[in-house]
């Protein structure tokens, strides 16, 4: 059911200030009036409010925004005129009347969803709307429907049902933020934009972006999982003579304007060690952390190892707050980039680092802006393997998924063959072997940097024409 309270504030300049939400831990949506001031990377309050007043009878302007812990995706762009009238007029007209009658000719309205990855993820559908239109639709729709269904708490779910299937299909800009490690949302406030600092964030009005993203992160969840599997479920023991073959673990984009850099096991471990005197030493004042459980799908990389130097607690702490990941995107291949927080790596290259809870956040949101219908039904994610993939019926698919079982564990039973090769006939490659790549370590000061960063980060727009 549906717990949806809509708190109004008026004044001349139109400021309709977020309200809170009433919120439960089964909550199916909830509903606030909102101000346009939060919109500002669509535009500034007034162009949005005379371009809903100004509306050709075609498009209204809409923002879907996928949220969990550390991440947070805002899609702004343009939704069908007669569907986002219908979707607001689900309520009877009763918010839009008041602002008729307050000679108010635009109102903000929000539904705020739980996200299909856990009960700490929302999805959230925000309308700006002509009220007197949205008023009058209400009037038509009484005529065909009943009271009952106009009334009370049926009224408000119809409601929160229709904004989510709201469909958006003209993308404007996006804003991708990931926040600190160790953020937690306030899950009874959901109708407050939260007040903490971010770590970084980057916004443009290029799609592609989001794609080349998802791909580089999509096939590091693969390949990590495949790792964990042959690592544990094969027993796969250690052998330094396949190590001595192994590359730098760089997973790149079709085009290679994104690249994700993974640190090994041992670098994780060496610079865990570093910070584990300090933990110790501060483990008592520091919030009692626990396994996220949306995290159980994708295994921190030396998580035992980890466990075994410090316990579980500092494993699960390293897990949420020692970088693990290095990502890296050139900005000459896209329109209107703008970044926070990044730093320069290269000419035209930026870079940060993700601890491992950042990357799984990122993963589950760019998971559920794929997986949702209602916003750019013909989005297209470009790693063609994935997208094939989850585009195959159910029985296909599970087949496919039995294949690619099959694959793995073939190529797992063979590398354990060359495991074993490889210490019958190299014993001299000892434990404490490097290896030369492109991927440089982490020093403890870098880490510490990225654990202590300045909330009020220098911002770095660039813009292909720059180029």
């Amino acid at each position: 059911m549906a717990h949806i309270h809509v708190h109004t504030l008026f004044s001349p300049t139109f400021c309709i200030p977020r309200s809170p939400l009433t919120s439960s831990r089964n909550h199916f949506a909830a509903l606030s009036c909102t101000s346009p001031k939060t919109t500002a990377s669509l535009s500034s309050e007034q162009d949005v409010l005379q371009a809903v007043v100004e509306s050709d009878g075609k498009t209204l302007p809409c923002v879907r925004t996928y949220e969990n812990d550390l991440v947070r995706l805002s899609l702004f762009g343009a939704v069908g005129f007669d569907q986002a009238l219908t979707a607001a007029a689900a309520d009877g007209g009763q918010a839009a009347n008041e602002h008729v009658v307050s000679g108010i000719p635009a109102m903000v309205v929000e539904t705020v969803f739980p996200g299909p990855s856990g009960e700490r993820a929302t999805i959230s559908t925000r309308l700006f709307l002509p009220a007197s239109k949205v008023k009058e639709k209400a009037f038509k729709l009484r005529k065909s429907l009943s009271k009952d269904v106009l009334n009370g708490s049926s009224s408000r779910n119809i409601l929160a049902m229709t904004f989510r299937q709201v469909v958006m299909h003209q993308l404007w800009s996006f804003e991708l933020v990931l926040f600190r490690p160790g953020t937690e949302r306030n899950m009874e406030d959901l109708g407050n934009q939260r007040e903490v600092p971010a770590s970084f964030a980057l916004t443009s009005s290029d799609e592609r972006v989001i794609s080349v993203l998802a791909e580089v992160v999509c096939l590091s969840a693969l390949q990590s999982t495949e790792s964990h599997f042959l690592d544990n479920s094969l027993r796969k023991t250690s052998s330094y003579f396949f190590r001595w073959f192994q590359k730098p673990k760089r997973i790149t984009s079709k085009d290679s304007s994104v690249v994700v850099y993974k640190l090994f096991e041992d670098e994780i471990v060496e610079n865990a060690k570093t910070l584990l005197e300090t933990f110790n030493s501060t483990k008592e004042s520091i919030k009692p952390v626990k396994m996220r459980s949306k995290h159980l799908w994708w295994t921190p990389s030396a998580h035992s190892k980890l466990e075994k130097i410090g316990g579980r607690e500092f494993s699960i702490w390293t897990s949420e707050n020692v970088p693990a990941y290095r990502l890296e995107i050139d900005v000459s291949r896209y329109n209107d980039v703008k970044l926070e927080g990044w730093r320069k790596s290269a000419e035209n290259r930026w870079e940060i680092l993700l601890t491992h809870s950042q990357m799984v956040g990122l993963a589950d949101i760019l998971d559920m802006y794929y997986e949702d219908i209602f916003s750019l039904p013909n989005k297209q994610l470009s790693c063609s393997v994935v997208t094939n993939y989850t585009n195959l019926p159910s029985k296909k698919r599970d087949s496919s998924f039995l294949k690619i079982l099959s694959v793995t564990l073939a190529s797992g039973i063979f590398l354990v063959a060359i495991s074993a090769l490889g210490q019958r006939s190299s014993p001299h490659l000892h434990k404490g072997e490097k290896f030369s790549g492109e991927l440089r370590s982490l020093a403890s000061s870098e880490i510490w940097n990225a654990l202590r960063q300045p909330v009020d980060a220098v911002k770095v727009c660039m813009d292909r024409k720059h180029f």
